[in-house]
């Protein structure tokens, strides 16, 4: 009898060690993020954001228009050498933060890889809610969503982090590519939020004549000021949004428009697949 209950004594402290250590290998993920299933926070609780590793870390939020009340997710990339320093570092804003455009990773993903395969000292911010890419990115939408995002967006980011308000950067995709140039026709002469525009095989067809309305009038208003902002029309070769892009480029180049850097930029690749190559080249442009 004692034997018996000797035996099932020691059973059940074995259990107990076997919990234990099972406990304290982390269930499998590792450092560095691993694959290990995430701990979610309590329902109604902030998330708790990731530790920074050598690849730095990513931050999930979310921000409401104060315009039309709708809730943008966003994703916020923030490299290890932020954490490492004090300084104040430029803040790419990135539509489009959640569509795959039929690859693998998100825009956000593939353009942060970016970043990280330069060693760029920026943060990158992804803003979501692609099913509203239509009503968003072109007008009469653009013009609350550009206010949603000088007047909510940038204040909130630049409340968290340290941000050089000399650095801010705007990109765009196709109908966002619309929206990340004639961002810089709604903002000039007199209310620059962004420094550098980098609109990538912009779907200016869609919308040419407010596009061209919307030129002019900035245009019309600086009447020979100065614009101290670099422009980047990037497209492909053939076959994508090459030539109403060039067309928009071709327009503002005859302008002469002082202190404006403006560029064009070509790649041999497809429509989605210029995103990348273009972005890889605006950065190494802007931090040289």
């Amino acid at each position: 009898m004692q034997q018996k209950w000797l035996r099932r004594a020691l059973a059940v402290m074995g259990s107990f060690v076997l919990i234990a250590a099972v406990s304290a290998c982390g269930g499998g993920g590792g450092g560095g993020g691993g694959g290990g299933v995430p701990i979610l926070p309590p329902t109604g609780t902030a998330p708790v954001q990731p530790p920074s590793t050598a690849n730095g870390r990513v931050v999930s939020d979310a921000v409401t228009s104060s315009v039309n009340g709708v809730r943008y997710p966003i994703e916020v990339f923030i490299p290890a050498a932020y954490d490492s320093s004090s300084d104040a570092v430029p803040i790419i804003y990135a539509f489009d933060g959640d569509a795959t455009n039929g690859l693998p990773d998100t825009r956000f993903t593939n353009l942060k890889n970016v970043l990280l395969k330069r060693g760029t000292k920026a943060i990158l911010v992804g803003i979501g809610y692609t099913a509203r890419r239509q009503e968003d990115y072109n007008f009469p939408g653009a013009n609350a969503y550009h206010t949603f995002l000088t007047k909510d967006l940038v204040p909130y980011i630049e409340s968290k982090y340290r941000a050089d308000p000399k650095k801010r950067m705007l990109t765009g995709l196709s109908t966002s590519g619309n929206l990340a140039a004639t961002a810089l026709f709604l903002e000039a002469p007199d209310n620059l939020v962004f420094s550098y525009f980098i609109s990538i095989e912009a779907a200016f067809w869609q919308q040419e004549a407010e596009n061209n309305a919307l030129e002019k009038k900035m245009f019309d208003a600086l009447a020979g000021r100065p614009l101290p902002v670099t422009l980047i029309l990037a497209h492909c070769a053939s076959g994508c949004n090459e030539v109403p892009v060039k067309a928009m480029y071709k327009r503002m180049s005859e302008r002469g428009y002082v202190g404006l850097q403006l560029i064009d930029t070509e790649f041999n690749s497809t429509h989605v697949g210029t995103d990348v190559l273009a972005f890889d080249d605006a950065i190494v442009r802007i931090f040289k």
